[in-house]
């Protein structure tokens, strides 16, 4: 069932919500153990339509204000029956100017800004085969039959978004080495799409909606279509 959006109604949904969490400390949950039944409702629900694929992927709320790229990674890990902690990730992953190198800024900080920001794909793949999952970093750089053959192909993607439009600009590490930041970025899981667009799970919100195709790509080109996708070893 299509859910009738706007890419307004989006993008002012998902900015509340994000503006609203607070930096109240959140209690640690426990690690989740796997859950056999997940994994085959991924199976069961794993199909392919005359206008699209979709993969089954469960709704997961992101316990930190910043912490989207884990969640994220909960999420597509989860889609297998696996649930990961995301405050796992917090002993795997360092901290990093550059967020291909690691985690930038305060993972507490406010969300739209570029100095608490986040982590990008590169970064992520380390901690997931961790795990013992693989996970294929790619940048679609306009080109949405990148991610479409991977969810036809039964796996989860996570991508990273500009919700605010076009705010990139390049920062230099003092060795030179170039990175692109964004204001208003922020990272879901794509499990599906058809005709007219692409079906996410978002971490921030914890539920399903649809971005139409021409919302999504704009959103997704900010960081050159920068995405994860994961399955398990």
């Amino acid at each position: 069932m299509r859910i009738p959006t706007t890419a307004m109604a989006i993008v002012v949904t998902l900015s509340m919500a994000l503006s609203g969490l607070t930096q109240t400390a959140v209690a640690r949950p426990a690690t989740a153990p796997t859950v056999l039944d997940s994994a085959q409702s991924r199976v069961d629900y794993l199909q392919e339509e005359g206008d699209g694929s979709f993969v089954w992927v469960p709704e997961y709320v992101q316990q930190r204000n910043l912490s989207c790229e884990y969640a994220a990674s909960v999420i597509a890990m989860a889609a297998y029956g696996v649930w990961i902690s995301e405050y796992e990730f917090d002993g795997l992953i360092g901290p990093s100017e550059n967020p291909h190198w690691g985690y930038r800024g305060d993972i507490t900080g406010w969300w739209g800004n570029t100095d608490d920001y986040g982590i990008y794909a590169a970064a992520l793949v380390p901690a997931i085969q961790a795990f013992g999952f693989w996970a294929d970093e790619f940048y679609a750089l306009g080109d949405a039959s990148a991610l479409t053959r991977r969810i036809d192909a039964g796996a989860p993607v996570i991508v990273w978004l500009g919700l605010w439009g076009d705010t990139s600009f390049y920062n230099w590490t003092e060795d030179g080495a170039r990175y692109k930041l964004a204001s208003g970025m922020h990272v879901v899981v794509a499990y599906g799409y058809d005709d007219y667009g692409v079906w996410v799970s978002d971490p921030a919100t914890g539920s399903k909606y649809q971005y139409d195709w021409s919302t999504f790509m704009s959103y997704w080109n900010v960081l050159d279509g920068m995405a994860l996708s994961v399955g398990p070893n």
